[in-house]
């Protein structure tokens, strides 16, 4: 359990941080199946715990929806759309084994260590914004009292705590009771959110549209930022330790180009511009 993956680390994009409390807190964006309907999130999602706590740069079955890795570059814009149809990776009507899923969505792994330090979920806060004008995606997850500040996470399957076995005995793994435990480490899955395509009674081409809509729609983000940070006083401006990363963003155009692609999609779109949020579990 006890491992450095600062190596790891360097080579994505996340952005470990270590304090004086020696707490160490690390963010690695990863493209998720819809947890809205995906065959494939539970299996997704069990793969993501098992290697961020043993700090292995994959789990599972390449080639599957199940597998996970963390991204190691920038993706483009479309792989990160969730949608009311079958797509997977900006891909209206993928070929098996995708052929179920309904698009991908950005999410912030977590992995917490103390280092010596023990820490609670209760003091676990997390926001997010992104680079265009209106932080589309953003909107919702700062401040407190939205569930994404201090005290508004708890322990469970998908944010596991961990007190270290001492004098040969095992770990213990929280995954319940209240959120005050004091734990050696932290691990999750995490939060996210994307911009959602729709199309109702579609061809695949109409579908393949609506996918391109909502990246158009997405206001030319070329940057989404996490940040999970552990604060005493129950807001941000108690952070003790903090950490950050970011999906970076390739095709989405500019704004002024939006109205035109509308245009030439025609009245065959049904897209609605908003987001589907990962529950935080």
């Amino acid at each position: 359990m006890r491992r450095l993956r600062l190596l790891f680390c360097l080579s994505v994009f996340c952005a470990p941080a270590v304090f004086a409390s020696g707490i160490t807190v690390e963010v690695l964006p990863a493209l998720a199946p819809n947890a809205f309907g995906s065959p494939s999130w539970t299996g997704w999602e069990a793969n993501a715990l098992s290697a961020l706590e043993s700090g292995a740069s994959s789990a599972g079955t390449p080639g599957t929806p199940t597998f996970y890795q963390p991204l190691s570059g920038s993706v483009d814009a479309s792989a990160t759309i969730v949608t009311g149809f079958y797509s997977w990776l900006g891909v209206a009507d993928p070929a098996a084994p995708f052929d179920q899923e309904s698009g991908n969505r950005m999410t912030f792994g977590l992995a917490i260590e103390g280092n010596g330090t023990q820490f609670s979920i209760s003091e676990l806060g997390f926001d997010a914004i992104g680079n265009d004008s209106g932080d589309l995606l953003g909107q919702g997850f700062g401040g407190v009292g939205n569930g994404y500040g201090p005290g508004g996470y708890d322990y469970s399957a998908n944010y596991v705590g961990v007190i270290f076995g001492k004098g040969g005995n095992p770990d213990t793994y929280i995954t319940s009771g209240p959120d005050t435990q004091l734990v050696d480490a932290l691990f999750s899955r995490g939060s996210g959110n994307s911009q959602a395509a729709y199309c109702a009674g579609c061809s695949t081409a109409d579908e393949q549209a609506a996918i391109a809509a909502a990246v158009a729609g997405m206001g030319g983000m070329t940057q989404f930022t996490g940040t999970y940070y552990l604060s005493a006083n129950g807001d941000e401006s108690g952070t003790f330790a903090s950490g950050s990363g970011t999906f970076y963003l390739s095709g989405t155009p500019e704004p002024s180009t939006f109205v035109l692609l509308l245009a030439g999609v025609g009245g065959l779109l049904m897209s609605r511009r908003f987001a589907l949020r990962a529950g935080r579990g």
